[in-house]
């Protein structure tokens, strides 16, 4: 029986369901395939990379004072600079004070260090000095600083005053 009440059917609308399609999935699945290949092959490289490196720096090792200072010398006498008995003076020979008493540029140059002939007087440890005449090559920069009357580092052997060597550092 009605009792004046109306029921009105909904109003539906039609809703189309699709199925997913299966090669947008297996597109999905292959690209995160490949990631993680191009992953892991990245962090293979850099394993052997810095695998590499341990057994490059393994390999190396640390120059000695010795070697330095031979290599140092080797590269003086090689460029002309000094010669290998003013080497042998500077290195084993006993250090004293220069007094310039004279000065001379010869006119010839290496690099950047001239050629001058110096007079000197060297003084001895035991006490005393002896005159010497001794041609070096200084560097442009300490030519200064090499006149008369100026105080110079000199190597000499005591028993042979005939060889001087002469170390003027740049300025």
């Amino acid at each position: 029986m009605l009792t004046g009440t109306r029921i009105e059917a909904p109003k539906l609308g039609s809703v189309a369901v699709t199925r997913p399609d299966p090669w947008d999935m297996t597109d999905a699945v292959l690209l995160t395939v490949l990631c993680l290949f191009c992953a892991g092959t990245a962090l293979g490289v850099t394993r052997r990379a810095r695998s590499n490196c341990r057994n490059d720096e393994a390999d190396e090792r640390l120059v000695s004072l010795g070697e330095l200072v031979a290599a140092f010398d080797h590269m003086l006498v090689r460029k002309g600079l000094m010669t290998r008995a003013q080497l042998d003076l500077i290195r084993t020979g006993t250090r004293s004070r220069g007094i310039i008493t004279g000065m001379r540029t010869t006119g010839a140059a290496r690099e950047d260090y001239r050629e001058v002939e110096l007079d000197l007087m060297v003084s001895r440890c035991g006490g005393g000095q002896f005159p010497i005449r001794q041609r070096a090559l200084v560097p442009a920069s300490a030519l200064a600083r090499i006149s008369p009357g100026n105080v110079i580092d000199t190597y000499y052997r005591p028993g042979d005053e005939s060889a001087v060597a002469v170390c003027v550092p740049p300025a």
